[in-house]
C-alpha cells in the first residue's frame, strides 16, 4: 500500500513539474515565431511585421524572451523584445539604427505543441539612430 502511494504520489509530482516546465515548449513556440516573421521579411520586403510601416531594410533581427506566464495547463502568456536593426523612414528622413518593441502574445497549446494565439500586442517601442542614410 505505501509502495502504491509513493508510486502515484511520484506520478503527480512528475505531471505537474512536466507542466510547470512546459514554460521552455512557449519559449521555443516564441522564438519559432520570431524566426518565421525574420524568414518571410528575407523573401518578400513587402511582408512586413505589424506596425512597421517605417522599415526600409532590415539588416538584423533579435529577440529576446523577457517573460512567460502559463495561465493554464494549455494556455500561455509570454512577453517578448524585438530589436529590429536596419533602414527606417523617419520625420527627418531615411536613417538607419535600432527599433525595439516589446511585444505580449498570447499561445494555446494543442496536444504538445504550442502555437501563437491571435496577433501580439505591442506593449513599449523606442528607437536608436546612429546618422542618415545617404542616398
Amino acid at each position: 500500500m505505501k509502495k502504491a502511494l509513493a508510486v502515484v504520489v511520484t506520478c503527480v509530482l512528475a505531471v505537474g513539474c512536466a507542466s510547470m516546465n512546459d514554460s521552455d515548449g512557449v519559449r521555443a513556440a516564441t522564438l519559432r515565431a520570431a524566426g518565421e516573421e525574420q524568414i518571410a521579411w528575407g523573401q518578400d520586403a513587402a511582408s512586413k511585421p505589424s506596425g512597421m510601416d517605417s522599415l526600409v531594410a532590415l539588416t538584423r533581427m533579435n529577440v529576446h524572451v523577457d517573460s512567460v506566464s502559463l495561465t493554464s495547463p494549455t494556455e500561455a502568456t509570454v512577453l517578448a523584445t524585438y530589436k529590429y536593426r536596419g533602414r527606417f523612414t523617419t520625420d527627418s528622413g531615411e536613417r538607419s539604427g535600432v527599433l525595439t518593441v516589446q511585444r505580449r502574445l498570447q499561445f494555446t497549446k494543442n496536444g504538445a505543441v504550442w502555437s501563437q494565439n491571435g496577433a501580439a500586442q505591442e506593449v513599449a517601442r523606442s528607437t536608436s539612430w546612429s546618422g542618415a542614410v545617404n542616398s
